[in-house]
């Protein structure tokens, strides 16, 4: 029998049970007061198609001490998820708690409209209509920062690249090596995504080997992730670093993916990290 070759440090089988564990995380009772939208399903671009619809949810805070906001991008695996999800609630009450303005996107989904270029071209389309109205909120357009969780940190990240007007990036337990996964989903889910079996083209896609972000990054990751290693934040972390680009990578001791769903220290910790970073 001839031997497997060890797998790569980082390249974990993505498989079904690692996927349940982190949907339990969704189903579980809040641990912490949600604040209510102050505006509901915003449109943000014509709809095109029968798809997702292009709606964001605005929080603001009733005491704002701080002409800059935040757009949120939820994740999912490019597959589930929406813009009220509990992770998003969850930062969306801690950010307005500390005076910030947030927006929250809602993008096109595998088989709910798109793959990787309807979903960028969502999130890159809701930076631009909350670029145009930030004036009427009374907040400058210069200081808009993008923070995208797990698949929506993909998007988050590609879509910065691409928006050199958006001011700071914060991406968690973001996958940055989509053309990395394996195992049964791995498989199935970049093809269906990227909309080619070719893997050069997947890896120029994935936000490692991509155009870089040039802003200041926050990355954040869980040692315990079994969904996306936390060797890809520290990949990534070493790319920019390579490159000269102002990167900070937090890793959190137990955490796992998805922090933001459970009563651990890496949620409330997170959120202090990200309310620095962008403020």
């Amino acid at each position: 029998m001839t031997p497997r070759a060890p797998r790569r440090s980082g390249v974990r089988p993505l498989g079904p049970r690692a996927v349940v564990r982190t949907l339990r995380t969704l189903a579980a009772p809040d641990h912490f007061e949600a604040i209510a939208p102050c505006e509901v399903g915003v449109p943000f671009r014509a709809l095109r198609g029968r798809c997702i619809a292009p709606l964001m949810d605005i929080y603001r805070p009733r005491d704002p001490r701080s002409s800059a906001s935040v757009v949120l991008v939820h994740g999912g695996g490019f597959v589930i998820g929406s813009r009220r999800m509990k992770a998003m609630r969850f930062l969306s009450s801690r950010l307005v708690a500390a005076g910030l303005t947030v927006a929250s996107v809602d993008y096109r989904l595998i088989f709910r409209g798109g793959g990787l270029t309807e979903a960028l071209d969502d999130v890159s389309a809701g930076i631009d209509f909350w670029r145009s109205r930030a004036p009427r909120e009374g907040l400058d357009p210069e200081r808009i920062s993008l923070v995208g969780l797990s698949a929506g940190g993909a998007l988050a990240y590609l879509a910065a690249a691409q928006e050199p007007t958006v001011h700071r990036l914060a991406c968690c337990f973001g996958a940055y090596e989509v053309d990395q996964i394996e195992g049964p989903l791995g498989r199935v889910l970049p093809p269906l995504l990227f909309r080619t079996p070719d893997r050069a083209a997947w890896a120029s896609r994935s936000p490692r080997h991509a155009a870089q972000p040039t802003i200041p990054t926050l990355l954040l990751h869980g040692t315990d992730d079994d969904l996306i290693p936390v060797q890809q934040a520290e990949r990534l972390a070493a790319t920019r670093e390579s490159l000269g680009l102002p990167t900070r990578l937090v890793v959190y001791p137990g955490a796992p993916h998805g922090f933001f769903n459970l009563p651990v220290p890496a949620a409330e910790e997170g959120a202090r990290e990200l309310i620095a970073h962008v403020s």
